[in-house]
């Protein structure tokens, strides 16, 4: 049974409309619809073993201009994790999203993504252009890559580490031990940034709460793509894109002088703080001054 405590969080919101559960071919995600269902809109993808908790501060600050729809990635936070044979490419990704636009009726979006979220939207605007306004991303610049000379071992490493027995449930007796554990990871974000991502992450259980996460997602992945595979669709994104760089976060300063030269229309802004320097509230009030700036500009062209 999921706890589901950050929906309440985020009812307490005004501009909160609803949650819901929208089941595609591609599988079953959680939405948040916030904001006037009359404004741009922007499509909010988390990152890595995060969930749609992640962009309640920066939601909080967007929703009065725009309309946002967050969603917990397959697997994530309260989204029904893929069925069993299931894998958790990132195309797979691609591919719901657009399913979830033919389904909601978007012709057309704006893209805000953290990391992983963020390589998602970037591989999705490479592919489907036509349908993206403006691609938004937070410390976040494409897929890690691999040479092609090394699929074959990539595949390998990849097959043996899915066959490897999963671990023992692990039981947390208070949702503050499971946010302890969690912080060993994340040891940078504060407790209110990080506690309404755990909640979210979290099921009930006999003796306490254990992750709700799939633990399929920490497998290898199975093919990676290569650097040209990369440029190639980035050189697609003809839209305009924001860059939102954390001074502690992820992205080497190469890779970033690198893959911007891809794109014919970047901006690159910086902010102080972590790789989840969105969830944090100073981090969320400086990154929604660029984001709503960025996203009027080009509304207004």
């Amino acid at each position: 049974m999921s706890i589901n405590m950050t929906a309440n969080t985020a009812a307490n919101d005004k501009n909160f409309n609803h949650e819901t559960i929208i089941t595609l071919p591609a599988g079953q995600v959680v939405l948040q619809d916030w904001g006037p269902k009359d404004a741009p809109v922007i499509v909010c993808l988390h990152g890595w073993l995060d969930n749609l908790a992640s962009f309640y501060p920066l939601a909080k600050k967007l929703s009065n201009d725009f309309h946002l729809l967050l969603i917990d990635l397959p697997g994530h936070g309260q989204s029904a994790p893929l069925p069993e044979g299931g894998h958790y490419y990132i195309w797979h990704n691609v591919e719901l999203l657009h399913q979830l636009l033919q389904q909601q009726k978007l012709e057309k979006v704006h893209f805000l993504g953290h990391s992983m979220g963020g390589v998602i939207a970037s591989l999705f605007a490479g592919s489907f252009t036509e349908q993206v306004e403006s691609l938004i991303l937070l410390d976040s610049l494409g897929p890690m890559v691999d040479s092609s000379e090394n699929s074959p071992k990539q595949l390998a490493k990849a097959i043996l580490d899915s066959q490897r027995s999963a671990s023992p449930l692990r039981i947390f007796p208070s949702i503050n031990d499971a946010l302890l554990a969690r912080k060993r990871s994340s040891p940078m974000m504060t407790d209110d940034a990080l506690l309404p991502i755990v909640e979210r992450n979290l099921n009930r259980v006999e003796g306490g709460y254990s992750w709700a996460t799939d633990s399929r997602l920490r497998q290898q992945s199975k093919v990676r793509l290569t650097e040209d595979q990369v440029k190639a669709f980035f050189a697609e994104i003809d839209i305009p894109v924001q860059l939102i760089v954390a001074e502690q976060g992820i992205i080497p300063s190469a890779w970033l002088r690198q893959r911007k030269a891809y794109l014919s229309d970047v901006q690159q802004m910086n902010v102080s703080g972590h790789h989840h320097f969105h969830a944090e509230i100073t981090g969320a009030d400086v990154s929604a001054d660029y984001i709503k700036d960025f996203i009027w500009a080009n509304e207004n062209k």
